[in-house]
């Protein structure tokens, strides 16, 4: 099968990703390896005079993640992350209509991912590699919240129901939501309403039997009727894809998927998990 799609696409399929890296023909990578050996391909690829785009979240460490973005600047190299809800046509029109300040101050949200529980071998962490994708939706709405207090219910061994309560220096206040614990009967399903002083906004989603997503956007004003939104189908992993693809020929790097975003993102995901562990607020240094 892969060869197959390689012969489509005209590319060649190999087994040995140094292979890659070191084949002086190649400008750009995407690293798409799971998170916890992002730091060292994308390190051996930024080495070898590559541009980098790396899956999120970037790393499970904020040493790691600087470590890298530090390399990076050095070897003068673009360096991207796959900050996928930035390119969700959903997600980008919420952040819109709030920048717009079309319904007023922001007073609150709340944000959700809920997965049935995934097999141990393929565990995915619900706070860090759930939410992750949440708080950078967050981060680049709002900002970075002040503190944190976490709480969670455990099923089991890895397994695990979290809720994780922002405080904004401006009065602000936010819930964000995650699970692996659903029944096994229950779709993966994520989204996010925000409240304002003259309306509130959300958008969300479960996926389909096919594993695309069946979205749901919607204005709630403070007269009149709420409005459905629609939008024209856009593949968000192109998007990105583009938005990398771009910024390498223009020799220009695209900070809307920046390096700085995504430890950002990672920076509150692990803020959450020491509230958890410490049971207590934990402030934003």
């Amino acid at each position: 099968m892969k060869k197959q799609r390689a012969s489509k696409l005209g590319a060649k399929v190999v087994t040995d990703i140094d292979e890659i890296i070191n084949d002086k023909a190649i400008d750009a990578v995407d690293i798409c390896l799971p998170t916890y050996l992002h730091k060292k391909y994308v390190i051996s690829a930024l080495q070898a005079d590559k541009h980098v785009f790396c899956e999120t979240p970037i790393a499970f460490d904020i040493d790691e993640a600087i470590e890298m973005q530090e390399i990076a600047k050095k070897k003068k190299k673009i360096f991207m992350i796959a900050l996928l809800m930035r390119n969700v046509a959903e997600y980008g029109t919420v952040k819109k209509i709030i920048d717009s300040n079309e319904f007023g101050k922001p007073l609150t949200f709340r944000a959700y991912k809920f997965s049935k529980p995934y097999p141990i071998e393929h565990y995915s962490e619900p706070v860090i590699e759930l939410l992750n994708f949440d708080f950078d939706f967050i981060n680049w709405t709002f900002g970075l919240p002040n503190s944190i207090i976490s709480s969670r219910i455990v099923k089991e061994e890895l397994h695990e129901h979290a809720t994780i309560i922002l405080k904004y220096n401006n009065g602000l206040l936010g819930l964000a939501e995650t699970s692996n614990i659903m029944p096994e009967s229950f779709p993966f399903s994520a989204g996010i309403r925000i409240i304002c002083e003259k309306g509130a906004i959300e958008t969300f989603f479960t996926l389909d039997k096919n594993g695309y997503p069946d979205f749901k956007t919607i204005k709630y004003p403070s007269q009149g009727n709420p409005e459905e939104l629609h939008f024209e189908p856009i593949n968000p992993y192109e998007e990105e894809c583009k938005l990398f693809v771009e910024s390498v020929n223009k020799g220009q790097e695209n900070n809307l998927l920046s390096a700085q975003a995504a430890i950002d993102a990672i920076t509150i995901c692990l803020k959450a998990k020491e509230s958890l562990e410490k049971g207590k607020e934990v402030f934003i240094g």
